[in-house]
C-alpha cells in the first residue's frame, strides 16, 4: 500500500532500476562522510556562534542550519526536476554538490571572523544567517540528489546516512574538545573534500569537478594542518562582541587583557588578567557568566589584601556572620574561579565540597595555582569535584551545615537545541526541596542572585516547595531573609525558622553597608517601610502566592511555578523571546508555502508528463519531522540531566539515538513492496505509544535510577532511547521508496525539502512548548503526530 492517494499503478522507476548500480561503495561512502560533517558542522557552528554571539542565538543558528539543508531540496527539484538522470550525471552532481559545500564552510567561517571582528557589522544577525545557511544548502542539494535517485535503495542510503551522522555527533564532541571550534570546522570541511575524493573512484565522466574535487583536497589538506599548528585564538577573534560582559572587562578601569584560552565543546573559557589590579582575575565562559579569581597566599590566617577585601566589601560575606556556630560540612554548587570556597573556609567550615561542571574552567584553576594559593588542590578540606551541582546533590547522601551558589545560571550554550538548555535545574522546585533536605537542622541555604526579580522568582519558589511541606507561606518567610545587596542581591533560607534576635543585627547590617532597605526582608521586622512590601505582605499572611505573581504580572513579568517539567527560572517574560519568536514565525511561514507546491501544482509523473498533485506524501514528510525534532529535544534534556555530564550526554545520546534510527531504517529494507504505508503507520503508532509512556513514567523511572553508577547510567539511557529510535528510523525510507512505486520520485527533493523545514518547525514548538507547558507536554505533542501517521494507511 502506497502513501499517496493517486489510482495509477505502482510502477518501477528508471531509479530503481539503477539504484543498485549507482550506490555502491564510492557513493555510499561519500554519503556516510558529508552526513558526518553536517551534523559535526551544526555543533561546532552552534559553539562558535556560542562564543561570537549572546548564547541564545545558537538556537536559531542549529534551525537555520537544518532550514538550509531543506532550502536545498528546493533548489535541486527546481534545477534538475527535468534533467536527465543517468548514472554518470547524478555522481557528477554529487561531486558538484559535495565540492560546493567543502568550499563554502570555509568561506562561512571566514565570514563569520569577518562579521565579528568588524565593529560596524557584528550585530547584524541576518549577515551571520547568511554565511552559516549556504554552506547546509549545499549539502541539501547533495543529499536531495541522492534520495531523488536512491529507489529501492531508500532504507540502506537512509540507514548510512543516520550512522554518518551519529559518528558526526561524537566526533563533533571529540574536535572540539582537542581542537576548539575554529579549527573544528577546518576538519569537517576536510572530511567533506575525503568524500570529493571518494566520488573520483564512481565510473564516470569526471571533467571540471572531478579535477576541483582534488584540488579541494589539497587545499583543505594544507589549511586544516596549517590551523592545528597555528592555534591561536587572536588570529581569528581580534576584537571581542562590546555587548558581552568580556567586553567591560578589557576597556575597564583596570586595563584588563586575555591572557589564556581554552576552545572545548564546553565553550570558550577565557582568562582576564588586569595591568591596574593584579591581585584579581576573572573566567568567562563565552564572554560571559564571569567568576573572579583571587590571589591567594594559601593561609587562611594571613589570606592577603584581595581575601581580605573580599571578607569585608563583598555582600556573600555578609550572612557568615550569622551562620549557626555548627560548620562542620559546607556544599559550593559551582565555584567557579573559588570566591565561595574562599568565603566558606575563612568562616571556618571544617569540610567543604565543591561542585563544579567546566572542566575548562577546573584547567585554569590548576594553571594559575600559584597564583590562587592552590586553593582547589593544597587543602585536605577542601574537596573539588567535576560534576553537575543538581545532578551531585540527588546522587549524595551527605547533610550539610551550608549549601552556597553564586549568580547560579548557565549563561551560554552546550547543547543542539541551544535556547532549551540555555537554562538548568539548580532553581526548580524539585532542587530547592532536596536543597533543603541536605541541610542539618540548623542549616541555611545561601544563593546570591541578579537583582529583585530573581529574588522574588525564587522566594515564589522556595513557599512552593514548603507549601508542599505544610508550612503556610506566612511561616515560611519566618525561614528566609533578604539582603537588597545591589547588584548581588542575597536570599538565605533556614531548615528551622531563624530566632528572632536575627532581625535588628541584620537591620544593622543592612544600614551600614547602605544596601537597599526597600528590597530587603528581614523575619519578624512588621513595621511599615522596613524591607519589600511583597514579601512583608505574605509574613503578615495579607498576600499569598496566586495574590504575588498576579501583582507581579501587572507589571509585565512571569514569576509562573518553576519545575523540573519547566526548568526556564530567568524566563519572566509572557511573550516569546525575541530569537525563538523570529525563528518560529519564520518557520510556520515557510512550512506553509512549501505544502504549497505539492498540494495545489505537483509534480511531473515518471510514467508520462502529466502533473501529479500529492497530499498524504508531504503531510507524512511533514509529521516526521516535526515529530521527531519534539522527541529528540524532549528525551535529550530529560537524559542530560539524568547522565550528570552535559559534554558526554551530548555526544552520547544524540549520536546513539541517530545509530539506532539507523538500524530502523536497515530494518525497513525487509518491509514487502507496496505494504509501506502500513508499516509506516504501524511505526507512528508504536512511536506515539512510547511517547506517551514516557511523558507519564520517565521522570519517576529516570530518579529512581540516579543513584547508579555512571557506566549502570549509561547503559540505561542507551535502553531507554534505543526502542522508540529504531522504530523513528523506519517511516522515512519507507515514505521515500513509496514515492517512487507510484512513479512520484521527481518529488523526492521537494518531500526532503517538507521534512527538513518541519524540522525547523518542530526545534523551536519544542522549546515554546516546554517553556509555556513543560516537557512531558513536548513528548504528548510528539505523540500525537506520530499517531497521525495512521493517515499513511488509509486508502484513497
Amino acid at each position: 500500500m502506497t502513501i499517496v492517494s493517486e489510482k495509477s499503478e505502482p510502477v518501477r522507476t528508471g531509479s530503481d532500476l539503477k539504484s543498485k548500480e549507482l550506490f555502491g561503495a564510492p557513493i555510499m561512502g561519500a554519503v556516510f562522510l558529508v552526513s558526518l560533517a553536517l551534523l559535526s558542522l551544526q555543533i561546532v557552528f552552534a559553539r562558535l556562534l556560542s562564543a561570537v554571539l549572546s548564547h541564545h542565538y545558537a538556537f536559531a543558528i542549529l534551525s537555520l542550519s537544518m532550514l538550509g539543508i531543506g532550502l536545498g531540496g528546493v533548489i535541486t527539484h527546481l534545477m534538475h526536476q527535468y534533467a536527465s538522470e543517468s548514472s554518470g550525471i547524478v555522481a557528477n552532481r554529487l561531486q558538484k554538490y559535495a565540492v560546493l559545500t567543502a568550499v563554502s564552510v570555509i568561506v562561512s567561517l571566514v565570514a563569520i571572523v569577518y562579521i565579528a571582528d568588524n565593529q560596524s557589522l557584528y550585530s547584524h544577525l541576518s549577515l551571520y544567517w547568511l554565511a552559516i545557511i549556504i554552506p547546509f544548502a549545499f549539502g541539501g542539494c547533495f543529499f536531495s540528489v541522492v534520495y531523488r535517485n536512491c529507489g529501492s535503495s531508500s532504507g540502506r542510503v537512509y540507514a548510512i546516512d543516520l550512522l554518518g551522522a551519529a559518528f558526526g555527533a561524537a566526533l563533533s564532541v571529540l574536535a572540539l574538545q582537542l581542537y576548539g571550534a575554529v579549527v573544528a570546522v577546518f576538519m569537517f570541511a576536510l572530511v567533506i573534500s575525503v568524500a570529493c575524493v571518494v566520488l573520483l573512484f564512481f565510473k564516470y565522466k569526471r571533467g571540471l569537478w572531478g579535477w576541483l574535487a582534488f584540488i579541494t583536497f589539497i587545499v583543505s589538506v594544507i589549511l586544516t594542518n596549517y590551523v592545528i599548528n597555528n592555534n591561536k585564538d587572536s588570529i581569528w577573534f581580534k576584537n571581542l562582541n562590546p555587548d558581552k560582559e568580556i567586553s567591560d572587562a578589557i576597556s575597564g578601569p583596570w586595563g584588563g587583557e586575555v591572557s589564556s584560552t581554552i576552545w572545548s565543546a564546553f565553550g570558550r573559557t577565557q582568562l582576564i588578567k588586569y595591568k591596574d589590579n593584579p591581585d584579581h582575575r576573572d573566567i568567562y565562559i563565552d564572554g560571559t557568566a564571569g567568576t573572579p579569581m583571587y590571589q591567594f597566599s594559601g593561609n587562611f590566617e594571613s589570606p592577603g589584601p584581595a581575601v581580605d577585601r573580599l571578607l569585608k566589601h563583598f555582600p556573600g560575606a555578609v550572612p557568615f556572620r550569622f551562620m549557626p556556630s555548627e560548620r562542620e560540612k559546607a556544599l559550593i554548587i559551582g565555584p567557579g574561579g573559588g570566591r565561595d570556597v574562599l568565603l566558606a573556609a575563612s568562616a571556618g567550615y571544617k569540610n567543604i565540597v565543591a561542585a563544579e561542571v567546566n572542566p575548562d574552567l577546573l584547567a585554569i584553576m590548576k594553571q594559575n595555582s600559584n597564583y590562587n594559593g592552590h586553593l582547589y588542590s593544597g587543602f585536605k578540606h577542601i574537596n573539588v569535584v567535576k560534576a553537575e551541582g543538581r545532578h551531585f546533590i540527588e546522587r549524595d547522601d551527605n547533610v550539610y551545615d551550608l549549601i552556597m551558589m553564586s549568580l547560579p545560571v548557565t549563561n551560554t550554550s552546550r547543547s543542539r537545541e541551544g535556547f532549551a538548555l540555555t537554562e538548568s535545574y539548580l532553581l526548580t522546585q524539585e532542587a530547592i526541596s532536596q536543597y533543603i533536605n541536605h541541610l542539618s537542622s540548623n542549616g541555611q541555604l545561601l544563593i546570591i542572585t541578579h537583582d529583585e526579580l530573581a529574588v522574588v522568582r525564587l522566594v515564589r519558589v522556595i513557599l512552593d516547595v514548603m507549601s508542599d511541606q505544610g508550612v503556610t507561606s506566612a511561616q515560611a518567610m519566618r525561614h528566609i531573609y533578604v539582603l537588597g545587596s545591589f547588584p548581588y542581591p542575597i536570599v538565605v533560607v533556614s531548615k528551622s525558622p531563624f530566632k528572632q534576635n536575627i532581625a535588628p543585627s541584620l537591620f544593622e547590617e543592612i544600614r551600614a553597608n547602605d544596601y537597599s532597605l526597600a528590597a530587603s526582608f528581614i523575619p519578624y521586622a512588621d513595621q511599615p517601610g522596613v524591607g519589600n512590601p511583597m514579601l512583608q505582605a505574605i509574613a503578615q499572611g495579607r498576600l499569598n502566592i496566586d495574590g504575588l505573581e498576579a501583582f507581579i504580572a501587572e507589571y509585565g513579568h512571569n514569576i509562573s511555578p518553576v519545575t523540573d517539567n519547566r526548568p526556564f527560572f530567568y524566563n519572566t517574560d509572557f511573550g516569546v523571546p525575541k530569537p525563538l519568536e523570529l525563528l518560529f514565525y519564520t518557520a510556520l511561514f515557510t512550512s506553509v508555502f512549501i505544502l504549497f507546491w505539492p498540494i495545489f501544482i505537483g509534480f511531473k509523473s515518471d510514467k508520462n508528463a502529466r502533473r501529479k498533485r500529492l497530499l498524504k506524501a508531504p503531510l507524512i514528510f511533514a509529521l516526521l519531522g516535526c515529530g521527531f525534532m519534539l522527541v529528540e529535544v524532549s528525551l535529550v534534556q530529560r537524559l542530560t540531566f539524568f547522565l550528570g555530564d552535559p559534554v558526554m550526554a551530548l555526544a552520547l545520546l544524540l549520536g546513539s539515538m541517530l545509530m539506532f534510527m539507523g538500524m530502523g531504517s536497515a530494518i525497513s529494507t525487509r518491509v514487502p513492496r507496496y505494504k509501506e504505508g502500513d508499516y509506516i503507520a504501524v511505526a507512528g503508532a508504536l512511536v506515539s505509544t512510547a511517547c506517551f509512556v514516557y511523558a507519564l513514567f520517565l521522570p519517576n523511572v529516570l530518579s529512581w535510577l540516579i543513584d547508579t553508577s555512571m557506566y549502570a547510567r549509561v547503559s540505561y539511557a542507551l535502553l531507554l532511547i534505543a526502542p522508540v529510535s529504531v522504530l523513528m528510523g523506519i517511516p522515512f525510507p519507507l515514505a521515500l521508496r513509496s514515492l517512487g512505486l507510484i512513479g512520484s520520485q521527481s518529488a523526492v527533493p521537494w518531500m526532503w525539502a517538507i521534512n527538513g523545514i518541519y524540522s525547523v518547525l518542530g526545534a523551536s514548538a519544542a522549546v515554546l512548548i516546554a517553556m509555556y507547558a513543560g516537557m512531558d507536554q513536548v513528548l504528548y505533542a510528539a505523540a500525537a503526530l506520530y499517531a497521525a501517521l495512521l493517515l499513511s494507511a488509509v486508502r484513497g
